[in-house]
């Protein structure tokens, strides 16, 4: 698989987590300074992007511990989508869903090369 597939595949959690943020943004100006609502996104763009960091550095990190701990915190997030209150409903179904693909992605990443 190229450099390219590889970066659009593991960039989607990414990017519904940056457009969770947008929506929740433009819905409401003031929820996201609540501490609730701006934890579970900021992990999981944290979260998002230390795989992107696995995946081109796999000299880093301990892998199987890492990913263990990195799939627990996405579907932690995936469970915090539901929990917090969020405006809109479609910002709730981009942090599930891109919760559970993340976990899903850090899952698989145990076996890459």
């Amino acid at each position: 698989m190229s450099d390219a597939a590889v970066f659009a595949l593991f960039s989607v959690p990414l990017l519904t987590f940056v457009s969770a943020g947008v929506l929740e943004f433009k819905r409401d100006r003031r929820g996201l300074l609540s501490f609730s609502r701006a934890l579970p996104l900021a992990l999981a763009v944290a979260v998002s992007i230390l795989l992107m960091i696995d995946v081109y550095q796999p000299c880093l990190s301990f892998r199987l511990r890492l990913s263990n701990t990195m799939s627990v915190l996405s579907l932690l997030v995936a469970v915090a989508a539901i929990i917090c209150r969020y405006k809109s409903r479609l910002t709730i179904a981009f942090m599930f869903t891109g919760g559970l693909v993340l976990a899903l992605f850090w899952r698989l990443n145990r076996w890459l090369p």
